[in-house]
């Protein structure tokens, strides 16, 4: 017998999570050996990284180190941002303002600049993730794309809610970091 397909589509949830129960979940452990994200009052399972993903996300903190200390500033992976009372997002590298307090959620004020490194995700982080760091008020957003090899850099627009034009920097080419006051070349 022949079942109907429904097409994904944006769910609207009839009694969202919240921010906070989400997080409770968390302190839990009921996410334990899983990535997940609260997304518009859902959960949503994310994919495990491979080691490509993983082994750039660890090339770029080595880059990256030398300058965050410098600046006095934290760098930090796997992390949570706490966007607003029903989505909470995890990137994959943030570096806080000096004087931050890492706390188990992030805010957007803590946050000088976030990295998503971007295997299979790039339509979700150069879109949804995008918008929702932009509304948190994250100054500089990049994502590395490494089956593009470029990395799309972006800032804040006047609004302070949302980021203008994406530069496109190709992977060899040297890139300021934002709010570090330094450069790094990906390879």
């Amino acid at each position: 017998m022949n079942q109907q397909v429904r097409l994904a589509s944006k769910r609207e949830w009839a009694s969202p999570f919240t921010a906070d129960d989400f997080l409770h979940m968390l302190e839990l452990g009921a996410f334990e050996g899983m990535r997940a994200e609260l997304v518009r009052g859902g959960i949503e399972k994310m994919m495990p990284a491979d080691w490509s993903h993983g082994e750039l996300n660890a090339r770029l903190v080595g880059l990256l180190f030398p300058l965050v200390r410098a600046a006095g500033a934290k760098v930090g992976t796997d992390v949570v941002i706490h966007i607003d009372a029903h989505t909470v997002r995890g990137f994959d590298i943030a570096i806080l303002r000096p004087g931050a307090v890492p706390q188990k959620a992030l805010r957007g004020e803590d946050v000088l600049f976030a990295i998503e490194v971007a295997e299979t995700t790039q339509k979700r982080d150069l879109g949804e993730k995008r918008d929702d760091y932009g509304r948190a008020g994250i100054p500089a957003y990049w994502v590395v794309d490494i089956v593009a090899q470029v990395t799309h850099c972006f800032g804040l627009d006047a609004s302070g809610s949302a980021y203008g034009e994406a530069m496109i920097v190709p992977f060899g080419e040297p890139m300021d970091v934002p709010g570090l006051g330094g450069r790094i070349t990906l390879d």
